[in-house]
């Protein structure tokens, strides 16, 4: 087998030489423009003579997508709606290296070329990959699962973004951008929609203007549908719904610009979800059918999002522009889980109350330079606040508890978390022009953490601790222009994700005794950091009838957060693997071969795998490992905190090194074909895709049972009927045409049941769309 450095070397190769091909093959063909029009997004039809540009703000820059230096992908709203993609879990696959799964049923991971978020059951640790709507951080993790609105696009930039995204960023960042006031124009639109399982979704928008320095755009959206699936086993209910959807969300802005230099823009959104809850069906559930299953307790999801933000943008001179984004963002997230699985009374393990809550106030400021030639720079700085709470209650059996209160209820697990993370950064950022073809990109950044918990755990307070981190990231790079639209691009950039706090016993280790602390589970865990380096080539042939983009990258990752189990019971928290390393290749391309005929497709090949020696056990191994030598020594009720069992355990555990880093699919890639037909008064499009994500482990520990996701393949299809002469369209989407009930994701109960369960992709989809403009 050749060895990782010689595969990653052959692979940045690989990258290199397309590279240098593809301007070999511009150069032959001479047929390079330098003038080039703007749109924010491409457009479905491909009834066009060249590709669209597509203008990204990438860096917090305004730039077209060929001509930024890193690895981005844009996807408009229009797209969006035509493939169903109403959430971030909805877009995985369709972006290089994107991964974005569910952990128990609500709580969005996501994942960039392997780094994601392996600690989801901290509330207080961070993500890997730091999401924004219009710049704003979206500061806890449950926030991920409203609704997108009034989308414009969504840019997805891969790798650390350590410089002006340094929130949390070390595999990459995520900004929604939404759409906004137009001053001096009255319109509006909407668009409602059918289909199966009762889908329907409803939106609408209008623009109102106000005055000749002001306007204000208020937009709603509904969508509900009945469940993907049902439980057999609820009391009362013949089938109680699982995998249903009811939800409603709003925005509104309003813009004013006294002057071609002052602009403030003021927006703000709501969004509520209530409905049941996620179907994961546990493994040892025979219920025929992978989308029903038998279980006792009804499960709920309720979810509320407010945020409102304040951006001021003031031009200093003709050459600086000074911005100022002022935030607040409020979420209150309420859940109850059947966490056995199963309707056996004897492993009743419910999840009663699951409540998380936050608040965050946010201050960012930046100064920017504009209409300059030599130097481009931003400078800037960022304050976040955020309050949360953590509430958990879950009941169980007296035989299985670990606390039985007076009246006999037996507790699985109670907290009551309260915690606050403060964060403040300081960055810059320039460009030197030093040719028309020769660019040079340095930036640096510096980030402090501070996160603070009390938590109340087994009806007892905890010692209240805290921890800090901080550190100095940012990038160098260097791009050329081989041709006007062929470039070249190399980057070295580092990204830093915080510190947190476990909330464990600070009690020393007693091997045997009931009131010991961890083994090994340490109180406070360490930051990570990735360095990466990047080789990438963007590139347009043809008169703008082709596209290819290509990046190879490999990563140094340092102290790689994970949930760890301790050898002591109910001990587990959050540690650091020392070593990791990630590298990959993606391509991106579009072809116009002839007028009304288009093929878009992506490819990500990638690898991810530990480099150091270290120990780790899964509660699940761990809780095998307890029952059975506690079989051995012939106690007659649960005891595990016996020395010799905490002994058994940290001897079962298995050296990390050389597994595959979690929720990394090796391959996966996109393709999809457009035909759009003039028929004479209007425009019919049509369109198929087939989308393929392939396999990977959705935990660090590789468990062939707990953790293998197979690879799955799916195929959509799009039409849309527009008359020209008319305000409307009509269109039909189909996702999963073949109706396959692949799995999205595998949840393995690091501290409840010890149960691991399924979760599948939606079902065949098929719905109308009537839409219409005024």
């Amino acid at each position: 087998m050749k060895s990782p450095s010689l595969m990653t070397g052959r692979l940045l190769a690989a990258t290199s030489l397309l590279a240098l091909w593809s301007v070999s093959a511009q150069a032959q063909t001479q047929l390079a423009s330098a003038e080039m029009a703007t749109t924010t997004q491409e457009t479905t039809s491909a009834n066009t003579s060249e590709l669209a540009d597509i203008v990204v703000t990438g860096e917090k820059r305004e730039t077209r997508l060929q001509d930024a230096p890193i690895a981005i992908t844009a996807i408009g709203g229009d797209a969006m709606q035509e493939r169903n993609i109403n959430g971030l879990v909805d877009m995985s696959a369709y972006v290089p290296g994107l991964n974005v799964t569910q952990n128990q049923g609500s709580e969005r991971v996501i994942t960039i070329r392997g780094i994601g978020y392996e600690t989801s059951s901290n509330p207080n640790s961070q993500p890997g990959v730091a999401f924004h709507i219009d710049g704003v951080y979206i500061a806890h993790t449950m926030s991920l699962a409203q609704d997108l609105l009034d989308v414009d696009r969504v840019e997805v930039l891969r790798g650390p973004q350590g410089t002006v995204f340094g929130l949390t960023s070390t595999g990459g960042a995520i900004n929604l951008i939404t759409k906004k006031p137009v001053i001096g124009e009255a319109s509006g639109s909407g668009s409602i929609s059918y289909g199966n399982y009762n889908y329907l979704k409803g939106t609408g928008t209008v623009n109102i203007p106000i005055s000749d320095t002001v306007a204000a755009r208020a937009s709603v959206q509904f969508l509900s549908r009945d469940g993907y699936g049902s439980s057999i086993g609820v009391p009362g209910v013949e089938k109680y719904e699982l995998d249903d959807r009811s939800s409603v969300g709003g925005r509104a802005s309003i813009i004013w610009k006294p002057s071609d230099t002052f602009t403030a823009l003021l927006e703000g959104q709501i969004f509520n979800q209530d409905n049941n809850g996620a179907l994961q069906k546990d493994e040892r559930d025979t219920t025929p059918g992978n989308r029903r299953v038998n279980q006792d307790f009804a499960s709920t999801f309720k979810i509320d999002t407010r945020m409102i933000y304040l951006t001021l943008t003031q031009e200093l001179t003709d050459n600086v522009i000074a911005k100022s984004i002022t935030a607040y963002q409020y979420m209150l997230k309420n859940q109850t889980g059947e966490s056995d699985r199963t309707a056996d009374p004897a492993q009743m393990d419910h999840l009663v109350r699951w409540r998380d809550r936050s608040k965050t106030f946010s201050q960012e400021l930046t100064l920017s330079s504009q209409n300059t030639t030599l130097i481009d720079w931003t400078v800037g700085g960022i304050y976040l606040k955020q309050k949360a709470l953590q509430d958990i209650y879950e009941v169980s059996t007296p035989g299985s508890a670990a606390v039985v209160l007076p009246d006999g209820t037996g507790i699985k697990f109670q907290t009551d978390s309260p915690y606050q993370h403060t964060a403040w950064g300081a960055y810059g950022q320039a460009t030197f022009h030093a040719t028309d073809a020769l660019s040079l990109t340095a930036g640096l950044r510096y980030s402090w953490d501070k996160v603070e918990a009390q938590p109340y755990q087994f009806f007892q307070v905890i010692t209240g601790r805290g921890a800090k981190s901080d550190a100095f990231t940012g990038k160098l790079g260097v791009e050329y222009k081989v041709t006007p639209t062929n470039l070249l691009y190399a980057t070295a950039s580092k990204g830093y994700k915080p510190t947190g706090v476990s909330f464990v016993s600070n009690a020393p280790f007693t091997p045997g005794s009931f009131a010991s602390g961890p083994q090994f589970v340490p109180a406070t865990f360490k930051k990570e950091t990735v360095k990466a380096l990047e080789l990438g080539s963007k590139n347009e042939f043809f008169d703008r009838r082709v596209r290819l983009n290509a990046a190879g990258y490999y990563y140094w990752y340092d102290n790689f957060q994970y949930t760890a189990e301790d050898p002591v019971p109910f001990a587990g928290g959050t540690d650091n693997i020392p070593k990791a390393e990630v590298y990959g290749v993606e391509l991106e391309g579009s072809v116009l071969p002839v007028e009304g005929l288009r093929f878009d497709g992506t490819f990500s090949a990638g690898r991810g795998k530990f480099k150091s020696d270290y120990l780790v056990i899964d509660a699940q191994t761990a809780a095998q490992v307890r029952a059975a030598t506690f079989a051995q020594l012939g106690y007659p009720a649960s005891y595990y905190y016996d020395a010799r069992i905490v002994e058994a355990v940290a001897n079962a555990r298995s050296n990390v090194n050389g597994k595959r880093l979690p929720k990394m699919p090796g391959i996966q890639g996109t393709f999809a074909t457009t035909y759009t037909a003039d028929l004479g008064n209007a425009e019919l499009t049509m369109r198929g895709e087939v989308v393929h994500r392939g396999k990977y482990n959705y935990r660090i520990f590789g468990v062939a049972a707990d953790d293998r996701i197979p690879a799955y393949t799916i195929v959509n299809a799009f039409i849309q009927y527009a008359p020209e002469d008319k305000p409307w369209r009509l269109s039909f989407s189909a996702q999963n045409i073949f109706d396959k009930d692949s799995i999205l994701s595998r949840f393995a109960d690091p501290y409840g049941s010890g149960t691991t369960s399924v979760e599948y992709i939606p079902p065949r989809q098929v719905f109308g769309t009537f839409a219409f403009e005024f």
